[in-house]
Parts: C-alpha cells; structure tokens; sequence
C-alpha cells in the first residue's frame, strides 16, 4: 500500500511538473500570439543586409520553438552570453533543375537576447518585400478575433478583407525557384515545395519534408488561392477562397 502511494504521489508530482511547462509554453505561445495581432506595437522590421524581425517586447524561448515544430537547430552558437540559432533547410531539387543547386535553401538565424528570448529573426534577402509590418498587421490583425483550440493546439480566424499583394504564380517562382514538383488538381496545377533540415534525421510531418510548402493558383491571374504548409509538426493552411476566407496553424 505504502509503495503503491508513494508511486500515486511520484506519478502526480511528475504529471504537475509537464502539465506546468506545458502550461508555461501556452501562456508564452498566447502572449506571442497576442503580440502578432497587434504587430506594430510589437516588432519592427529593419532592412539590414537581409530583412530583420524585431522584437521590442521579446517573449518566446528556445524550447518553446523546439516544442512548436519539433525541430532543432541545425548549429547553435553563443558569444559574449547571447545565442543564435541557424536553421538550413535545403531545398529539393526537381530533376531538371540543374542550374539552381544551394540558390534557393533558405537560411534562418534566430537570435536571443542575454535572457534567452527571442529577439531577432532574420529571413533571405529575396523575402524582403513581403515582409512588411503592413502586411503582417494585415494578415495578422484579425487573429485575436479567430479561434483557440487547445485540445487540437491550433488557432484560426478568418480573413474576410486583404489590402495586401497576393502572391502570382511568378513570385513565388522569384522566392522558391522552380518547384520540387508539379501536380495536378481539379483546380489546376499545383506547385510543390520540399525542404530538409540539415542536421535533422527525424520527420514529424506526413510529407517526408521538414519545411513542405504546397500552392494552388487561380486559372485567370494566377493568384494564389490556397496554400498548405508543414514546418516540422507545425501545419499551416490560407484558404482564399471566396467561400472559405481562412487560415489556421495547428500543431500535430
């Protein structure tokens, strides 16, 4: 009897103490989740040699990315007691793509300040002109209106007005390069991204990619009409669809 309490006692210590990280992870995904939705108030974006992301009242720390996605860093460096992390992906290659091997891998360094949140997120220099604070405020605003569903552990809101440039078929050539594949859908085409994480041998998504990215245009502009992507265990889906108007992020 002792032994069986002391096992009941050892087992609910133990659940409180993952239930409470658990819970702390929340809070800050929460407050972060917060923050995008007022983004100006919150970051700014400086144009450096490539864009930069900062944040002005830093809430997310490391584990807290490493549990979102599932995904570690590919180097992690520390210097004069601030880290950043570098995560590679190299991007798959269609077999006819012979003239642009390393030219679109995408490169993402996070930094941390000296209390291990993060301060800074910097993208490749092609990106620039979609990472704008207007249309991060425009994407981003209406999220604090959306959904929480902790049992799923995902969020979602509509996007009933965009003011912003919907990416054409063309651009996202001009930031992806030609697609690892094309496939075909009753829609029409549909372009699809695969990426690998250097350093990473473990997959936590159904596509065998650890950044996965698929878009479907509409026939007439070419405009992006729906996208579904996978950053490690993180699933993002736009739909821009007239009837739909929607986007959520879940984690897996």
């Amino acid at each position: 009897m002792k032994r069986f309490l002391r096992t009941a006692i050892f087992c609910t210590s133990l659940s409180a103490v993952v239930l409470l990280n658990t819970g702390c992870v929340f809070w800050r995904l929460n407050q972060f989740r917060s923050q995008l939705s007022t983004f100006s108030e919150n970051f700014r974006i400086e144009d450096r040699d490539v864009p930069t992301i900062v944040a002005l009242n830093p809430m997310l720390k490391p584990d807290d990315l490493g549990w979102l996605s599932g995904l570690a860093a590919s180097e992690t460096k520390k210097q004069e007691g601030r880290t950043t992390e570098y995560y590679r992906y190299i991007k798959t290659l269609h077999p006819e793509d012979v003239a642009e091997p390393g030219e679109y891998d995408l490169l993402i360094p996070l930094h941390f300040n000296a209390d291990d949140r993060l301060i800074e997120i910097q993208a490749p220099a092609r990106f620039g002109i979609i990472l704008t604070e207007q249309n991060f405020n425009e994407v981003f605003g209406p999220m604090m209106d959306g959904t929480v569903e902790r049992a799923r552990q995902s969020t979602g809101w509509f996007w009933e007005q965009h003011r912003v440039n919907i990416p054409t078929r063309t651009d996202i050539e001009y930031f992806f390069g030609h697609p690892t594949r094309i496939e075909e859908s009753e829609a029409g085409p549909k372009y699809v991204y695969g990426y690998l994480l250097e350093g990473n041998d473990e997959r936590w998504n159904p596509t065998g990619f650890d950044v996965y990215a698929e878009f479907l245009f509409e026939p007439e502009e070419e405009r992006v009409i729906y996208s579904e992507s996978y950053k490690g265990r993180l699933n993002i889906t736009v739909d821009l669809r007239e009837e739909t108007k929607r986007v959520e992020i879940r984690r897996l």
